[in-house]
């Protein structure tokens, strides 16, 4: 089972985040996506600094993977996309619009904000040449398991970060200062690992980052590595945090290679998220529940 590094979805500067790719080409994964899921606004990497990041990760013995924008609505989106995906790398497509652009030969990969949610969506993608997919967040493991055995796709699954819940034209940060987002003054900067959002209770609900909303909690599959593995699950999917990325990842690989069980690996990474983890889209549940693996209470 490989381990991959996904993009980075909040909005670093340039200089953390060429630090940041320093320290993921020392990291034991095997696959890195770069580029920009959230918000064309966001100023961290250029198109040339993300083929030259690239190029470093090749060396260290990386696949590097572009990933593109979830939302695509307007000119200023399309020349992004369409920047990006010339880079010499396989393209991660999060909107339909990609497969409008890139028709030559290059490799593309389905990402998480493709709505593959069944075997003739998978079915239909492998006749656009998708030959890799990145399972939406939502989706359980007995439907995993049912795509998997009925199309033979090498599939990923987003296994531990806050996760991406919706995207909107609109931005979320910039309101909440009281800006618009044509002049939002970049304040997702002030939020490195989002902006949290509580009930009136105080309880938390989401995490807000830009034009995105995530969740509140840190979601983990850590515990249930050997169950991905029986279900034909190839790889796993580690979304990067401001802080503890290279902790959580060698967790991850230390579980992959059986080095460490489920309840040791949770337990290495509770420092990591000290407002706790949730599960519960795996299990069929409220993505915001958290159920400990009936095959640990065994």
């Amino acid at each position: 089972m490989q381990l991959t590094l996904g993009p980075v979805l909040f909005d670093w500067k340039k200089e953390e985040l060429l630090r940041f790719y320093d320290e993921v080409a020392d990291m034991p994964v095997d696959k890195v996506y770069l580029g920009e899921v959230v918000c064309v606004k966001k100023k961290g990497l250029s198109v040339k600094d993300l083929e030259k990041v690239g190029k470093k990760l090749e060396k260290a013995g990386k696949e590097v993977i572009v990933s593109t924008l979830a939302v695509v609505s307007n000119e200023e989106e399309l020349e992004l996309l369409r920047e990006i995906t010339k880079l010499p790398y396989p393209v991660e497509a999060n909107d339909m619009s990609v497969f409008n652009i890139v028709r030559s030969q290059k490799e593309i990969i389905a990402g998480p904000h493709i709505t593959t949610y069944n075997v003739p969506s998978i079915e239909f993608l492998q006749g656009l040449r998708v030959k890799r997919v990145v399972f939406p967040v939502e989706l359980s493991r007995d439907s995993i398991r049912h795509c998997i055995q009925n199309t033979g796709i090498y599939s990923e699954v987003f296994a531990h970060g806050k996760v991406p819940l919706a995207f909107s034209w609109r931005c979320y940060t910039s309101r909440a200062y009281g800006l618009n987002k044509a002049n939002c003054q970049y304040r997702c900067k002030l939020h490195p690992d989002g902006m949290p959002l509580k009930t009136i209770e105080g309880e938390p609900a989401f995490t807000i980052n830009g034009t995105s909303v995530l969740s509140a909690l840190t979601y983990t599959l850590v515990e249930v590595i050997e169950d991905l593995q029986s279900i034909g699950v190839n790889a796993l999917r580690i979304s990067p945090q401001y802080r503890h990325t290279k902790k959580i990842v060698d967790v991850f690989r230390k579980r992959i290679d059986g080095i460490i069980g489920p309840d040791e690996g949770m337990a290495m990474l509770q420092e990591t998220s000290p407002q706790g983890f949730c599960n519960g889209w795996y299990w069929g549940m409220a993505g915001k529940e958290y159920k400990k693996s009936e095959l640990l209470i065994q």
